[in-house]
């Protein structure tokens, strides 16, 4: 099986982590539907094809044509599309995540759309010591080792711009603004939005609040979601609220106003000794809730029991009978507690399957 590790980093131009493992394959032998979900992940790409080559070229698919579904449904045919493609090349292997806790939205979605999409050829992993990925250092030597992508010289540029304190002049602005635009025509919310911000310190126009309100509506979330973490990098990782489930029934929801992941402060060794007896399939769902749990979305994407007994442990309904439990120490840190089926996680009542 082969080994890849790739890198999270701090950035504004989302996907990075993405790009550098579909740099494994050969985008330009791809599919068509997945060269035209490449302009997503890797507008870069000369692969990339348009929704309109891709019609004029194969003809209309029926349930296929991504002009036609829904933004959300859009992204994640388009994540699922360069998924199957990427894994149809590369064949079963493991991914290691290093620093996790720094994907950006759009990456941490592609993940857990390609584990699902895998059933069970592609193991996905965050590892613990963000220095070393969980298999040990030797994993990263050679070919299929620690794999990265280099930023184009526009991204590049985008950064730059987008980091800066000092004032841009016009010609500066415009670039970004209209990279924003081109972000937002591809799909990619996440990075738009956070160009957008950078856009609205040098210029708060009505354009430049119209073309914010879209992203963030493409994103569902308010407009003022993001202040934190794109007007200030610090901030995002010091806030984070988690607001508490009930007791014994259906969850509350995670605070999703713009603060950073939660970080897994413990209990990654109870998973991995969980892991050494589980199937792929099972394993693959626990990351995924991990995911979940990571951007806040857990309360609002799976089955939630509270724990009577510790107002900030809640059991997560992962798969049918296999339950994660979770464990909040503050308002942005968690730590896994345990890991199992129903019946070995204490807790929870056997004949109701609720928090007893």
């Amino acid at each position: 099986m082969r080994k890849f590790a790739v890198r999270a980093e701090h950035g504004v131009v989302g996907f990075a982590p993405v790009r550098a493992l579909i740099n494994t394959g050969v985008t330009a032998v791809w599919p068509r539907d997945a060269r035209v979900g490449l302009r997503l992940v890797a507008p870069d790409d000369p692969a990339c094809a348009t929704r309109e080559e891709a019609g004029s070229r194969a003809g209309p698919v029926p349930g296929r044509d991504l002009s036609r579904l829904p933004h959300g449904e859009r992204v994640l045919r388009s994540l699922y599309e360069v998924g199957r493609a990427w894994l149809d090349q590369i064949g079963p292997c493991r991914v290691d995540i290093i620093d996790a806790d720094l994907l950006d939205d759009g990456s941490r979605l592609f993940f857990a759309t390609l584990a699902e999409l895998s059933d069970g050829a592609v193991t996905i992993n965050c590892p613990a010591d963000p220095s070393v990925p969980a298999s040990g250092p030797a994993d990263l030597s050679g070919p299929s080792g620690l794999v990265s992508a280099a930023l184009s010289a526009r991204e590049r540029r985008i950064e730059r711009l987008a980091a800066s304190s000092d004032r841009l002049s016009g010609e500066e602005t415009d670039f970004l603004y209209e990279q924003a635009v081109g972000y937002l025509r591809a799909g990619d919310g996440w990075t738009a939005e956070g160009v957008l911000r950078a856009v609205l310190r040098q210029r708060p126009t009505p354009a430049v609040w119209a073309k914010l309100r879209t992203a963030c509506a493409l994103l569902g979330r308010p407009l003022d979601a993001g202040r934190e973490r794109h007007g200030d990098r610090d901030a995002s990782r010091d806030g984070g609220r988690v607001q508490q489930a009930r007791h014994g029934g259906r969850s509350g929801r995670a605070d999703r106003a713009g603060r950073g992941p939660l970080r897994l402060h413990a209990g990654w060794e109870r998973l991995e000794e969980w892991a050494d007896t589980a199937g792929q399939i099972e394993k693959n769902a626990v990351h995924k809730a991990l995911f979940a749990i990571a951007d806040r979305t857990v309360f609002r994407s799976y089955e939630t029991y509270g724990d009577a007994a510790r107002p900030l442990d809640f059991f997560v309904l992962v798969k049918e009978s296999l339950v994660l439990k979770i464990r909040f120490r503050d308002l942005d840190t968690f730590e896994i507690a345990q890991v199992g089926s129903i019946d070995e996680v204490p807790g929870i009542d056997r004949g109701t399957g609720r928090a007893a």
